[in-house]
């Protein structure tokens, strides 16, 4: 929008270039830094947009490219004044048009957050608008390193943070802590166990023991892996076990439409309000409490929010007694719940095979899943070895 704004205030030609070689036209055009744009070639006939400057050297390029040149229109502050120049209060309108827009340029206009992964960008926008960083505060009003130091500090997630002004847009730039991994003592004794009952499908012992085969049977606390080695003389040692266990484990779960609690809605209200620059003209009231949601909707320039739009509030006040559900919607529930049964399967396991029953009775639906899953059973038990003093 700036561009658009300083191209208007310097003038700029629209024209039509025909004949020769196109393709020539335009390298020689870049070539010779002549700026252009809005470019369209229909028919060897090119549409396109220069400044006042650009459209002077644009003879020479047509010269040596075999094509002419023609104006079309000439778009600019100086020609529409030059038109309009008996008009005052359009000159009047303009000058106010230019001053606002230089006003406005002082206050930040939009707020993003870039470099966050698992963090929500929502709680990172809170925390800066907390520490005084929102749309339509003043932007000499923010000190960068104060505010990224404050956040920093209620954020414990973040590692580094950064604040850019990029005139009256807020870009903030942040990366989040690295979770080390789990460190185990080596020189601890322990024993792998099984954490699911299941068939042994392959073992790989790291350290200790193998107490199990292939095709075994175990239940869940059974060894798998010792972590006690035995001496040809007799005597034992403890070290710590450790390696890979894959079983084939049964799943089995119900799903039915009473997993998720539904509650009635008493009243609902929605509401919208103006947004121009931070403030917030409300067109209407809204209910006190219950659920709340908003819904932006602002003017878009550039694929850049701009600082004026709608927000649309939608709020319910909820009953405390759970609703009362038909089949179909029980069934509805129990599939979705169903769905994410198996999902959660999918994210530790390998499903072999599954199979999903429906059951329906008088008065509810439900969906029973039976799977045969491929997951790894092998944990890690510590071993207590109670130390005792010797006897002279």
């Amino acid at each position: 929008m700036i561009i658009q704004f300083l191209r208007y205030l310097f003038g700029y030609i629209n024209f039509r270039a025909f004949g020769g070689f196109p393709d020539r036209f335009i390298n020689l055009c870049t070539k010779e830094g002549i700026p252009l744009w809005n470019v369209r070639n229909i028919n060897n006939n090119i549409t396109a947009s220069t400044t006042v400057q650009g459209y002077l050297s644009l003879h020479t390029v047509a010269r040596k490219s075999g094509m002419r040149v023609i104006s079309t229109d000439k778009v600019g502050l100086k020609y529409f004044l030059r038109k309009h120049k008996t008009r005052v209060g359009i000159l009047a309108g303009l000058s106010v048009s230019v001053i606002v827009l230089s006003v406005l340029t002082q206050f930040v206009w939009s707020v993003s957050v870039v470099g966050n992964t698992t963090l929500e960008e929502d709680v990172i926008l809170s925390a800066f608008e907390e520490n005084g960083v929102r749309v339509g505060v003043p932007v000499s009003s923010i000190d960068n390193d104060e505010v990224a130091s404050l956040v920093m500090s209620e954020i414990e997630s973040l590692s580094w943070v950064s604040v850019n002004m990029k005139g009256s847009v807020v870009v903030i730039e942040v990366r989040e802590k690295t979770e080390a991994p789990e460190i185990y003592d080596p020189s601890k004794p322990t024993n792998v166990i099984a954490s699911e009952d299941g068939v042994i499908l392959s073992i790989d012992v790291l350290y200790g023991n193998e107490e199990v085969k292939p095709g075994s049977a175990v239940t869940k606390g059974d060894l798998l892996i010792s972590g006690v080695i035995t001496h040809k003389d007799g005597t034992e040692k403890t070290i710590h076990a450790d390696g890979y266990v894959k079983a084939l484990v049964k799943k089995k779960k119900v799903s039915s439409g009473m997993d998720f609690s539904i509650y009635n809605i008493k009243k609902e209200k929605t509401r919208n309000l103006i947004f121009f620059f931070g403030l917030k003209i409300p067109l209407g009231t809204m209910l006190k409490d219950g659920y709340f949601t908003e819904h932006n909707s602002f003017i878009e320039s550039d694929k850049n929010l701009l600082p004026v739009g709608i927000i649309t509030q939608y709020g319910a006040n909820i009953s405390e007694e759970k609703a009362t559900l038909d089949v179909s919607t029980e069934e509805k529930i129990a599939l979705f719940s169903n769905a994410l049964c198996v999902r959660e399967l999918l994210e530790y396991s390998e499903i072999r095979n599954s199979k999903t029953v429906k059951q329906e009775t008088e008065n509810t639906v439900q969906y029973e899943i039976s799977a045969q899953c491929e997951q790894e059973i092998g944990t890690l038990q510590e071993i207590y070895v109670e130390k005792t003093d010797d006897i002279q």
